[in-house]
């Protein structure tokens, strides 16, 4: 296995091509929000197999779990059960989301404990699928 500072030199520009490149073209402002958030998921469903699918960082346990990616402008966190977003909406109000999509920016306050619980709630109901 080649050490770090080789693979760079045969892969100068990342290609999101593997788990390590993918990580390497995390913008470099949104690095400490995107280990975090896989820090979390790593604890939360720490049986989820890791892919690239779609442009993200997909985690997977029997079907869909959740995502991440990041542009210039924020970090993804996809949370891939339906309506749970909603269910949560009070608590996880003031951050930038969609159906399925909260959005940090680079100096967002992560809310660790909140979603440590809607994530710990999508692990059940995969389970309970």
């Amino acid at each position: 296995m080649a050490n770090e500072d080789e693979s760079k030199a045969t892969n100068p520009a990342p290609d999101a091509s593997t788990i390590a490149s993918f990580h390497q073209s995390i913008p470099s402002a949104h690095q400490p929000t995107f280990e975090a958030l896989r820090a979390l998921i790593d604890e939360i469903a720490p049986d989820a197999a890791v892919s690239l699918k779609w442009g993200t960082m997909a985690f997977d346990l029997d079907g869909s779990l959740f995502a991440l990616s990041a542009n210039k402008k924020h970090v993804n966190l996809y949370i891939l059960t339906v309506g749970l977003l909603a269910e949560f909406s009070s608590e996880l109000a003031g951050i930038p989301q969609s159906k399925c999509v909260l959005r940090f920016g680079p100096k967002a306050e992560l809310p660790l404990e909140t979603l440590r619980r809607v994530m710990a709630t999508a692990v059940e109901r995969k389970r309970g699928d």
